[in-house]
């Protein structure tokens, strides 16, 4: 019984830290119904199973586990060793999860919240040739052939560059450029086989064809990097805050120029890392992030999931501000968005949704919290105190 096995983990994560195969059992239960993770988080950070259901005044858990344990011994064995006091245990919180849950969302499903019908971006890009010629990728299937010889097409969702290997070899680069809308995504082939991601409101330039001693791209705003291995030609992406050199690897990078911090964080193979402002230089390996805020440079342990996630099809955010959530919330939904107080920026949430919900799905899991409340007017989200 899956909800036995959820009680179970939920109890095992008071005491240790879960294994591999707990913990994916729990996030497909998050996935399941967007109120579990709501449900879990109360039960994780409140005080503890038997106060939060005290608090609803009508269930008493210890009382249900003496119970429990009396029918256990009226068995033929009459044996209670550690495994059944388990047992015993994980079947109260169980039923405590499932009466908890029925109450909590009863209680606030007769007051409906508001749907907020917005839905996702989708995928669209603008693309900048180097003779000024402007192309619309948006939904449209296109090939065409530059002077080079390299071949451009273009499907729903993807371009890619196909150089003529018999070419003569090029004398100047030559630049093509991408621009990623509000609520937009793209993905990008580059001439020598790297891929690329490509968030909302991101703009990525590149050459049509690599020089024969680097490769190096420019960008602004959000993109994820699979880059083609190759020891002899470099690979270089630049921003306005850092520069990321590597041979052959994967990694996100960002750098908005309307956010105070620019990170890149490493999935796969090394970088090394510089800082624009402080000319320091750093090696990053595997789920280390190269973070840089007002000036100051440094290097963390994280966990990329939060990171990549975009790229995956998922929103997915752990204890981040509401500013950190709507920010990017925004971008992707292609919507305003106003705090009715500063204070209300700070608190902080965790969400993980698919990414191509409707905006809905985000809100009611943060209004479950009866900390905030969503107003919608024409274009604008506004988010007020929650209000009984």
């Amino acid at each position: 019984m899956q909800g036995h096995t959820i009680a179970e983990i939920i109890l095992a994560e008071k005491e240790r830290p879960l294994t591999e195969k707990e913990q994916q059992q729990l996030e497909e239960w998050f996935r399941q119904d967007s109120r579990n993770y709501l449900l879990y988080e109360k039960l994780k950070y409140g005080e503890n199973l038997s106060q939060s259901l005290k608090d609803l005044g009508s269930y008493n858990t210890e009382k249900a586990f003496i119970g429990f344990q009396n029918k256990i011994n009226q068995t033929k064995t009459r044996k209670l060793n550690h495994i059944l006091v388990r047992v015993a245990a994980a079947a109260v919180l169980l039923f405590g999860v499932y009466y908890f849950a029925h109450q909590q969302f009863v209680a606030i499903d007769e007051e409906p919240l508001q749907q907020l019908a917005i839905n996702p971006g989708t995928s669209k890009a603008i693309l900048k040739l180097a003779d000024g010629t402007v192309v619309n990728l948006e939904n449209k299937r296109t090939e065409f052939t530059e002077s080079d010889g390299t071949t451009i097409s273009s499907d729903t969702n993807k371009v890619v560059y196909q150089p003529n290997k018999k070419r003569v070899k090029q004398r100047q680069l030559k630049y093509n450029t991408i621009e990623i809308p509000r609520g937009g995504e793209y993905q990008l082939t580059l001439s020598d086989g790297t891929n690329v991601w490509l968030n909302s409101e991101t703009t990525i330039k590149y050459p049509v064809v690599f020089a024969e001693n680097k490769r190096e791209v420019f960008i602004e705003g959000e993109a994820f990097f699979d880059v083609a291995h190759n020891e002899e030609v470099p690979f270089i992406v630049t921003t306005a805050d850092m520069t990321v050199q590597v041979l052959g690897t994967a990694f996100n990078i960002r750098g908005y120029r309307n956010e105070e911090t620019a990170t890149t964080t490493l999935v796969r193979g090394k970088v090394n890392v510089t800082s624009t402002t402080t000319d320091q230089t750093f090696l990053l390996k595997p789920s280390q992030q190269f973070i840089t805020e007002e000036g100051n440079s440094a290097v963390r342990q994280v966990d990329v999931n939060q990171y990549i996630a975009w790229k995956e099809g998922r929103i997915l955010f752990e204890d981040n501000t509401l500013k950190e959530i709507f920010t990017d919330v925004a971008r992707w939904y292609n919507i305003d968005v106003e705090f009715a107080n500063p204070a209300l920026e700070e608190l902080r949430f965790s969400v993980d949704v698919k990414r191509y919900d409707e905006i809905n799905e985000i809100t009611k899991i943060i209004e479950l919290t009866k900390k905030v409340k969503f107003e919608l007017t024409d274009e604008t989200i506004t988010i007020v105190n929650f209000k009984n």
